[in-house]
């Protein structure tokens, strides 16, 4: 609305409510209030009663306002509040800003941030370029409380404060760090993100510990955001007790994918869990207590050691994608000496043992109906007495498979896989195999369920065999013709009544293969450690690998239950064994397979709600002596949260498949002392070996904005004179300025 039309309107709604739009340049204020007020010979107009004031998405509202319509200034007066796009509000007693009602000052300034913080300053002033700055302001990311004398968890006091808006970073002179209101810390000079960045170059807060291995740690990373799309973050780690390590990780996120790159290096000897230079004898193998060795020690070497990790993953298109992964350390025990955490964590199409780490390159496609994969990857391994020579190198393997849905008349299952595995010190192999399934599902009118299936199968191996000390070396072909005929029966019976609902399934899988060839006649790479168990004790071909079949006429049966309650619990149990016309001498106890006859599985859980639950899985032999048990039990009550799990593997299967822990226990629980106290604590033990594997106990205190932790960690495990370690872990952490902390309690 220009000028001349706004004097017309004022000239009827002269102290009335009133609605009007005063154009400053191209831009206009929008502008409502109860009395508007136009002062033609000062050139200002008054705005009294309710003041609102618009400006594109920014919103002012005051007691009273003067628009100077000359200068383009707004002085707003009484109960000044500014509300920006981002969220920010701004409220001030006094204050005088541009026509786009953003820069200029105030007094009595307070603002309220992303992430609930809070900034309050005398004065304020914001020029053009959107950066603030505050005289003797307080900042704190805690709830205001109104009541007399609260004071926030935190807060920083400060002389002057800037809010930068090109560096996007809120520095502070004179600064003084208070926990409820009581002075802790002096800071000449301080600094953090803004709340309203999502990313910042700068020093990450630190991380300490105090371990009986590496003596006082201290980490400080430095993260460099080097584009939206990637960063850098280079971490010096110094040790008391042994050299300074330098890590560094890298990130980069692509149109089509990802990629994430990180490592560390050392110039160090080898030591042990003291922080003490390990020794070898003349064979070569450390020796873990030199001071009691009477042979010739040779100490390790000064030398550069480290470790890299990567991976990546990229789209190639709706189905198809590629990825590979890097796992490589100078030494076995680089990653146990330095405390390195990361070094189980999955990475690539497929995981390996805790102990081995894996290099490889795969494709991946996937569809409603299709999937296929390609993969090559070699093994490191970690533990005394790996021989890497003897790992296989799969060059590549490749599996693929094919649904074809026909209804009523079943569905069919096309399946191809090509695997070639090479050793520089053992066997190589090279398998191809294809196959096809058809399977359907009947129901019969009283609501028995039969699903039948038929397989046949072709494989064809070519294999070289190395030379031992008894043996020659020698290299033969075969190739293999299997074919499966297998019906699976169930007749789920249900009972409602009021509050319940019961099931009683009985399940039988009846049938029969045959082999052209037995298994001791091909090489054996992925079946070594199958164990026939609950997953699969009702499966005709129990087997997702390749290179074992079971062959001959076979039947497994036994009995699923389901007890459901409304008032929320749930009993849930299984009951089977298997078995066959003809024992296969390749299948051996471990398997579960070995004779005519497997081990009874016995498996049971009940929960109640989310409160609590209870599984475990049994075997049993012909004695009813368990071979094996595994428990778990959770449980998430009044102040309790915690997990437990039990596992217990008897010495017949253990000594087939070594190397095994027979026998241990995993805890992990929260205990909320107070509303704002948690005790945690975390155990993982060999029962077996009388040793933790790690122990960790913390107490936690935590209210909306922060919180402090202090804790104690132990490991008992020794590789090679390496892992026995004790530390104190501790940790405090405000929010937007940033946590330090060391140890996991997950």
């Amino acid at each position: 609305m220009k000028r001349n039309d706004l004097l017309a309107i004022m000239a009827i709604l002269a102290f009335t409510p009133a609605v009007v739009a005063q154009d400053f340049s191209s831009d206009r204020v929008y502008l409502e209030a109860d009395v508007l007020i136009d002062n033609q010979d000062e050139g200002i107009m008054i705005a009294e009663g309710n003041v609102v004031a618009r400006y594109a998405d920014r919103q002012l509202t005051a007691d009273r306002v003067i628009y100077n319509l000359q200068e383009q200034k707004v002085h707003a007066i009484g109960n000044v509040r500014i509300a920006d796009p981002d969220g920010t509000v701004r409220v001030a007693e006094e204050l005088e800003v541009d026509g786009s009602l953003s820069d200029g000052v105030a007094a009595n300034f307070a603002a309220q941030l992303p992430q609930n913080a809070v900034v309050v300053a005398r004065t304020a002033a914001r020029d053009d370029s959107g950066s603030n700055s505050l005289e003797y302001a307080i900042y704190t990311a805690c709830p205001i409380c109104e009541e007399e004398g609260s004071q926030p968890t935190w807060s920083l006091r400060a002389r002057r404060a800037v809010q930068n808006a090109d560096t996007q970073m809120i520095t502070y002179e004179g600064a003084v760090f208070e926990l409820k209101g009581v002075p802790v810390l002096y800071l000449p000079y301080f600094a953090h993100p803004d709340p309203s960045t999502e990313r910042r170059s700068g020093f990450l807060t630190p991380t300490p510990e105090l371990s009986s291995k590496l003596g006082f740690v201290y980490e400080q990373p430095y993260y460099w955001a080097i584009s939206p799309s990637n960063d850098l973050t280079v971490t010096p780690r110094l040790h008391t007790n042994v050299n300074s390590t330098l890590g560094a990780e890298y990130r980069q996120r692509f149109y089509s994918g990802s990629l994430n790159l990180s490592g560390s290096m050392a110039y160090d000897y080898e030591f042990d869990s003291n922080g003490d230079r390990q020794f070898y004898n003349t064979n070569g193998r450390i020796v873990a207590n030199p001071s009691t060795f009477t042979g010739t020690l040779i100490p390790s070497e000064e030398e550069f050691r480290g470790h890299i990790f990567a991976e990546g993953d990229f789209e190639i298109s709706d189905i198809w994608s590629w990825g590979f992964s890097i796992e490589e350390v100078s030494d076995d025990l680089y990653l146990r000496r330095y405390d390195i955490s990361d070094w189980n964590t999955p990475r690539g199409l497929v995981d390996s043992n805790p102990q081995r780490l894996l290099n490889q390159l795969y494709f991946v496609g996937q569809n409603e109906n299709f999937y296929a994969d390609a993969i090559s990857f070699h093994t490191q391994g970690l533990r005394d007495g790996d021989d890497d020579a003897l790992f296989a190198r799969v060059t590549p393997s490749v599996y693929a498979n094919q649904l074809m849905d026909f209804g009523d008349n079943g569905l069919v299952s096309l399946e191809t896989g090509l695997a070639i595995l090479d050793r520089s010190g053992g066997n190589d192999t090279r398998r191809l195999t294809a196959s096809a399934d058809w399977q359907n599902s009947y129901v019969s009118p009283g609501g028995l369920v039969l699903e039948p299936l038929l397989r046949v199968r072709g494989d064809y191996f070519d294999y070289s065999v190395a030379q031992t000390n008894v043996t020659p070396a020698f290299e033969d072909s075969e190739a293999r013709g299997y074919g499966l005929a297998a019906a699976t029966v169930r007749w789920p019976l249900a009972r409602y009544s009021e509050g319940s609902r019961i099931l009683i399934e009985p399940i039988m899988t009846i049938a029969y293969s045959e082999s052209s060839l037995e298994n001791i006649l091909v090489p054996n790479e992925d079946s070594t450690k199958f164990e026939l168990d609950h997953a699969v004790l009702f499966e005709a071909d129990p087997f997702t690998q390749q290179d074992l079949v079971e062959t001959g006429g076979r039947i497994a049966a036994g009995v699923r239950t389901a007890v459901s309650m409304d008032n929320g619990f749930t009993l849930r149990g299984t009951l089977g064994r298997r078995w066959r016309d003809e024992a296969d001498p390749l299948f051996t106890y471990a398997s579960n397979l070995a004779g005519t006859e497997s081990d009874y599985l016995v498996g049971g859980a009940l929960e109640y709600n989310d409160t609590f639950s209870f599984a475990a899985n049994f075997r049993l032999n012909d004695d009813f002596d368990i071979q094996r048990v595994e428990t778990r039990a959770t449980v998430d009550w009044w102040r309790i949260e915690g997990n437990v799990t039990y596992f217990n593997v008897s010495d017949d299967i253990s000594m087939e498949a070594l190397p095994l822990q027979r026998q241990g226990i995993s805890l992990g629980a929260t205990v909320e002392l107070t509303e704002d106290v948690e005790l945690l604590y975390r155990i993982n033990r060999n029962l077996e070996a009388n040793l933790n594997q790690i122990q960790a106990v913390a107490l936690r205190w935590s209210d909306e904005c922060s919180f402090f932790q202090i804790g104690y960690q132990q490991r008992e495990i020794n590789d090679r004179g390496v892992g026995n370690s004790e530390s104190i872990t501790f940790g405090f952490g405000f929010n937007t300025l940033g946590q330090v902390t060391s140890g996991n309690f997950d």
